[in-house]
């Protein structure tokens, strides 16, 4: 690797970070603490808002293979520059919705920015752009951008709230996501030369080896394997991170206390992403799985006796603990599972399974809130789904090593 390839990449992995410490943290985290004062505000039930949700996780369910398609055929800027529009834009206008339908096509908009803006096409340039041995750390380091992000936006908007209503939060938050993102997308993001020239050549070829590879890929039993536990681990961490501000409002909870929570997640996730990161290239892959497996089923009895202060903080610090799941390892695990080649497009699949996880959480969260078995049956439901994910998970063959990964 070139000195200029060599110094690139970490301007990559700062311009990644700082893209899901604004953009993705601003969407997909501090979204949170919104939902109460829009449902207070525009008298939305929690399951019917829950369900959007549903709709925006299901949209980047349908657009990942999509965007991991595009990226070997499109430039990458052209992709992001347009998703950043879409995304920044889109979330300002949840500012002028009037009516849950308004805030359901929203959603779509701004889930189709996100999927072309954050977590793929920063997954594969880091895949591009750094060495097998480093690409955990990295991610871990990168994807520690949400708990960044989260922490100081979630201080930033239960202020705002204080003084301004949930429209105006909108519309700022909206306008800080175009203003950071688009510049990096224009003028940063980008795939080594090397990589281009290859795809290209590809592409002129209509080379169907590749595409033969992703087939038999697709067949295997660790693909179906790997795909299913990321379903269900969507599932329960979905269905836990977006109701843990409504769930503490119904357990009589102050905002300002939402937010302390959520911040302290937030900087438990921060950690863990850059600790996880470090774990996966250091140790066996199913040690650090049997490790976050059990942490994550212990957090869940916490959420479950969160009626207490005490308890509501240790599900805060142990779940926290386990954010580094969902950010790294879908990434990770095709790193190290799967072939380098056609790694937007494998992602973009196995990513899929993921998303469509967490469009099924939050609306059954939701559901089962809104009946006489409230929350609490939900996080027991989440309980068991975790312990057949990490099942599945360790299950994997090719996982014992901690560093020979795929060609």
């Amino acid at each position: 690797m070139d000195k200029s390839k060599n110094n690139y990449k970490y301007i990559i992995a700062v311009s990644s970070f700082i893209l899901m410490a604004v953009a993705f943290s601003i969407v997909n985290s501090v979204n949170t603490i919104l939902t109460a004062p829009v449902i207070n505000e525009r008298n939305f039930s929690i399951g019917e808002f829950s369900l959007l949700f549903t709709i925006t996780a299901i949209t980047v369910a349908i657009c990942s293979p999509l965007v991991g398609t595009l990226l070997n055929k499109v430039n990458i800027k052209i992709i992001m520059s347009i998703s950043s529009i879409l995304a920044g834009g889109g979330y300002m206008l949840y500012g002028f919705a009037n009516n849950i339908l308004s805030f359901y096509l929203i959603g779509i908009i701004v889930s189709i920015g996100m999927c072309g803006l954050t977590t793929i096409p920063i997954s594969t340039m880091i895949s591009d752009w750094f060495e097998p041995e480093k690409k955990g750390s990295i991610m871990g380091i990168v994807f520690a951008g949400i708990g960044t992000g989260t922490f100081f936006w979630m201080q930033i908007v239960s202020r705002f709230l204080e003084v301004y209503n949930y429209r105006l939060a909108y519309l700022f938050l909206g306008a800080i996501v175009i203003i950071v993102s688009l510049p990096i997308s224009l003028f940063i993001a980008k795939r080594p030369d090397d990589v281009v020239y290859k795809l290209k050549d590809s592409n002129n070829k209509n080379n169907k080896s590749k595409d033969k590879s992703f087939k038999d890929i697709s067949k295997t039993p660790s693909f179906w394997t790997f795909s299913i536990g990321l379903l269900l681990m969507g599932i329960s961490f979905a269905g836990i991170k977006q109701h843990v501000q409504p769930y503490l409002s119904v357990l009589g909870y102050s905002i300002s206390f939402s937010a302390n929570i959520g911040s302290t997640l937030a900087v438990s996730g921060l950690i863990a992403n850059i600790i996880g990161g470090i774990l996966f290239d250091k140790f066996k892959t199913k040690i650090v799985l049997y490790f976050i497996g059990t942490i994550s089923c212990i957090s869940i009895i916490f959420l479950i006796l969160a009626g207490n202060p005490i308890f509501a903080y240790l599900f805060t610090i142990f779940y926290g603990l386990t954010m580094c799941m969902s950010s790294i390892w879908p990434a990770y695990g095709v790193t190290r599972l799967f072939s380098n080649e056609n790694y937007s497009v494998i992602f973009g699949f196995v990513n899929m399974f993921f998303t469509i996880g967490t469009s099924v959480g939050p609306f059954l969260s939701g559901v089962i809130a809104d009946t006489s078995f409230g929350y609490q049956a939900s996080w027991v439901i989440y309980f068991f789904t975790t312990i057949i994910a990490y099942f599945l998970f360790v299950r994997l063959p090719g996982l014992s090593s901690a560093v020979d990964l795929p060609k």
